[in-house]
C-alpha cells in the first residue's frame, strides 16, 4: 500500500478521497447521531451507479461497486494507474478507514460543532463555485477558426531562435580564492571567444580552446528559445539578431553571459495550437467571470480589506485613514 501513498500520508489525509465525501455531504447531509443509510457519493458524481453489488461493509454501512467505480473515476490518472497495476485493496482499506472515522465522528456528534459546520459550508461553496466555473467554460467554448485567427495575428509571438550560450563565472569582488575569473579576466575571455565565433571557427575547436569546467561554459549544441521564456533585456536583444550574430555581454555580479544566434525557427500552428486554445479559453472564461462579478455588485469594507499597514520606526502600527463612504460603496 505504501506505493500508492504520497510520502507517509494516506490519500484521504491529503484530500483525494475527501473530495468524494464533501460532494456527498453537500448533497445529502446526515443529522447528528443518525446512522447513514448509504452513500450518496455515486448520486453526486455519476448519473447512475454501474452496479448495486455490495463490495464493502463497515458496520451497517454498505458500499456498492457503483459507489467505488464512481470514486475511482475522480482520482487522478497516476492513482488510477496504480490501482490498475496493484489492485483495488489499498483503496478499499483507505476507504474503510475513512468510513470508520466518519462513523465515530457522527457518534461523537462532531458534525454538530460550529467549526465542522463552517468547514462543511466552505466546501459546499467551493464545489458550487467549481460547478459554476465549469459551466462558464462550457458556455464559452472556442468556435471553429478562433485558434487560426489568433495565430495569424500573433504568429511572431511564437517564433523561436536557436541560440548558443556562453557563460563565464566570476569571483566576487575582492575575493582571492574561489571558483571563477576576475571581472577583468572574464571580460578578456569573453572577447576572445566572441572573436573566435565571429571568425567562423569550428565550435568544437572553440570549446576545446576556451571552455573551463564549471567556470567557462560554452554550449556546443544550440537550443531553441521561444519568446517570453527569458528575461526581457536578453530576449529583446536576441530576437533582434540575425543568424550568426552575437549579443552584447550581459554582466551580472556572479557571471558574464552572451549568446550567439544560430538560426530562426518560425512557429507552426500544429506546435502551438494547444497553447493558443488554452490562452483563448482562459481569456473567454475570465471575461465571462468579470461580467458575472460586475452584475453581482460586489462591495467590500475597505477598512477591513484595505492594504496592509506598515509599522512605524518605533514598532507601532500606523493607523490608516478610513476612506469616505462614497469610495466603499
Amino acid at each position: 500500500m505504501s506505493n500508492i501513498r504520497s510520502g507517509q500520508e494516506r490519500w484521504f489525509t491529503i484530500g483525494v478521497l475527501m473530495v468524494g465525501l464533501s460532494v456527498g455531504a453537500a448533497y445529502g447531509q446526515t443529522p447528528a447521531g443518525q446512522k447513514p443509510s448509504g452513500l450518496v457519493l455515486s448520486d453526486a458524481l455519476t448519473p447512475q451507479t454501474t452496479s448495486d453489488k455490495v463490495v464493502l461493509k463497515v458496520g451497517e454501512q454498505s458500499v456498492t461497486q457503483g459507489d467505488m467505480d464512481a470514486l475511482i473515476r475522480t482520482l487522478n490518472p497516476q492513482v488510477q494507474q496504480s490501482l490498475a497495476t496493484q489492485g483495488r485493496r489499498p483503496l478499499g482499506e483507505e476507504y474503510a478507514t475513512m468510513l470508520v472515522l466518519s462513523q465515530q465522528a457522527l457518534s461523537d456528534h462532531l458534525d454538530a460543532s460550529p467549526v465542522f459546520r463552517r468547514m462543511l459550508a466552505m466546501q459546499r461553496l467551493q464545489l458550487l463555485a467549481q460547478a459554476a466555473y465549469q459551466k462558464l467554460a462550457e458556455q464559452n467554448a472556442l468556435t471553429p477558426g478562433e485558434t487560426n485567427s489568433y495565430f495569424a495575428a500573433h504568429a511572431s509571438d511564437f517564433d523561436q531562435v536557436m541560440i548558443r550560450r556562453i557563460v563565464i563565472r566570476k569571483k566576487q569582488e575582492g575575493e582571492k580564492e574561489g571558483l571563477g575569473l576576475t571581472a577583468e579576466e572574464a571580460k578578456v575571455r569573453a572577447a576572445a571567444i566572441r572573436k573566435a565565433l565571429l571568425s567562423g571557427e569550428d565550435i568544437k575547436k572553440v570549446t576545446e580552446q576556451f571552455q573551463v569546467k564549471d567556470i567557462v561554459i560554452i554550449s556546443a549544441e544550440p537550443t531553441a528559445v521561444r519568446r517570453g521564456t527569458m528575461p526581457q533585456d536578453i530576449e529583446k536583444g536576441i530576437f533582434a539578431l540575425k543568424d550568426g550574430q552575437i549579443s552584447q555581454d550581459f554582466d551580472y555580479p556572479q557571471s558574464t553571459a552572451f549568446f550567439q544566434v544560430t538560426g530562426h525557427r518560425p512557429a507552426e500552428l500544429k506546435d502551438v495550437s494547444a497553447q493558443i486554445e488554452n490562452t483563448l479559453r482562459q481569456n473567454k472564461v475570465k471575461s465571462a467571470l468579470d461580467e458575472l462579478k460586475k452584475s453581482a455588485q460586489i462591495w467590500m469594507d475597505e477598512n477591513y480589506f484595505g492594504a496592509a499597514v506598515a509599522p512605524t520606526l518605533h514598532g507601532a502600527v500606523k493607523t490608516a485613514v478610513p476612506p469616505s463612504p462614497a469610495t466603499t460603496k
